[in-house]
């Protein structure tokens, strides 16, 4: 008779409540660096003191008290990661809610929409006046979307890649998934790998940036501007210390970080195989043509309405379609005009590639190029499939048959986060406390931003405004569709599901 190591069934909370606390904790350990810039500016330090000590307290705990813990099964890493998502959110309330001044996030309300729009890399904001907030408040601002970049890419390569459904796998085995319980040594490494070109990346837009403004070339870009615009280029978050976004900096300091974006939606695995690995191959990736079609197909279509228009001439034109372009598809939400006010065709377009993103295995959010492309092509054999129906096609992506079960993840992905979008839209429209004069298309564009991990909308939610008119329950509403966007949808269903919770 064989003996069967006994494998747990149900849900046990302490293991995942331990990486929580070791994720959130050690994220809040970072708060050392605004709060040593607040001493160096002598600005108040409560702020970052008092949930710097917290999040030491948390991470100690934690780690003492998990040494003797069994490493937690997949169904609670699964619950770890979005408790996660949710306990970074919870972190980054008391900085705000004891440092803000007049014209930032009023309230606990707002500092957890400030919080959330930061570690998700969304972009909103309810900050009114930027301009008078504390500098190192800002910093920590920009430092949460930064490090929200770098948990995406952890998250993704660990915990996600059978619920991340239609993504090509990151790891270079493409297997079809860890268990979480057995990280693999080979898995670690390609994570260490992803998050050093991020962090490689985020250095040389760092060093280029303030390069222009040393220069001349970039005006108000000192040291400070450039740290904080390269946390939030690479990570595809979009908050910037300027209320003008972009606009202030001149163009070339927007063609490099319009640059930036682009490199940074792209997958960062190709960037270590092809550079540190020598495989230059690396980049004829299906995924990486469509996406960089996309934003060029985009940003053409554009610069005609803005040319036609009259509201541009063409070199102008070219730049201001180009970074916007880049900035709505990657779901950064930088940006160098108030795009809201452009013609309906430039509006149009920025919307549908709202829902678009970037690559797999980037920091950006929404569909992603793959699960676009992959869904176009399932359209496209159920078409030829009707004026064929003896033929037998399969879809590929790289050469490469694509599994049948993934290709019904995308389906359903794709129209329930087209559902939701609309849904979510009809739901800020029910508030009763709505903003006045929120009409459908304000509210899905809302809507499409938030899940989509993307910022600005369009109205009064343009890259210049903000979601301080929204109600406090309709911004809650929002913070939590970012989450479950960041999370790509599937995970919290999942552990809201009773069938998770049953033994």
């Amino acid at each position: 008779m064989s003996s069967v190591a006994h494998r747990p069934t149900t849900v046990r909370l302490a293991p995942a409540l331990r990486v929580v606390g070791l994720v959130v904790g050690g994220a809040g350990i970072t708060l050392a660096a605004p709060l040593a810039y607040a001493a160096y500016l002598g600005e108040a330090l409560l702020p970052f003191l008092v949930p710097l000590v917290l999040s030491g307290a948390v991470f100690l705990g934690a780690y003492v008290a998990g040494r003797r813990m069994e490493s937690p099964n997949r169904r609670e890493a699964l619950l770890a990661a979005v408790l996660t998502w949710l306990g970074l959110s919870l972190l980054g309330i008391l900085p705000y809610v004891l440092g803000s001044a007049p014209g930032g996030p009023q309230g606990v309300v707002d500092a957890f929409f400030e919080s959330t729009a930061g570690f998700t890399a969304t972009g909103s904001t309810v900050i009114t006046d930027l301009t008078a907030q504390p500098r190192a408040l800002l910093l920590w601002r920009s430092q949460t979307q930064w490090i929200g970049g770098i948990g995406l890419i952890v998250l993704a390569v660990i915990f996600l890649p059978r619920l991340a459904v239609g993504g090509r796998q990151l790891i270079e085995t493409e297997t079809a998934g860890p268990q979480l319980e057995k990280l693999a040594p080979h898995l670690r490494a390609s994570t260490f790998r992803i998050v050093g070109v991020y962090v490689v990346l985020t250095i040389l837009v760092v060093v280029g940036l303030a390069t222009l403004g040393a220069a001349g070339l970039a005006p108000g870009m000192g040291p400070f501007e450039a740290i904080t615009h390269a946390f939030t280029t690479v990570s595809a978050g979009g908050f910037s210390p300027d209320p003008r976004s972009i606009e202030p900096f001149g163009p070339w300091a927007q063609w490099l970080i319009a640059i930036a974006i682009v490199i940074a939606g792209t997958n960062l695995a190709l960037w270590f195989r092809a550079i540190v690995l020598g495989r230059i191959s690396s980049f004829k990736d299906d995924e990486l043509r469509w996406y960089l079609g996309i934003i060029g197909v985009g940003a053409v279509i554009v610069l005609i309405e803005l040319v036609a228009s009259g509201t541009y001439g063409l070199g102008e034109g070219i730049r201001q379609a180009f970074f916007q372009v880049a900035s709505i598809t990657t779901g950064t939400g930088y940006a160098t005009a108030n795009f809201a006010r452009w013609g309906e065709l430039a509006i149009g377009t920025l919307f549908l590639l709202m829902f678009v993103g970037g690559c797999t295995g980037s920091p950006t959010g929404a569909l992603k190029v793959m699960r676009v492309v992959l869904f176009g092509r399932m359209i496209l054999r159920e078409i030829r499939a009707t004026i064929h129906p003896e033929q037998v096609r399969l879809i590929r992506i790289n050469r490469r048959p694509v599994n049948p079960r993934i290709i019904h993840g995308v389906l359903v992905f794709v129209l329930l986060y087209v559902i939701l979008v609309m849904l979510s839209g009809v739901l800020l429209l029910l508030d009763p406390n709505r903003p006045e004069g929120l009409n459908f298309e304000d509210a899905l564009s809302a809507s499409a931003a938030s899940i989509g991990n993307v910022g600005p909308g369009f109205g009064f939610l343009g890259p210049m405004g903000s979601y301080a008119p929204f109600s406090s329950e309709s911004k809650v509403f929002l913070a939590l569709l970012m989450v479950l966007g960041r999370l790509e949808i599937f995970p919290v269903l999942v552990v809201l599901s009773r069938t998770f919770w049953r033994a």
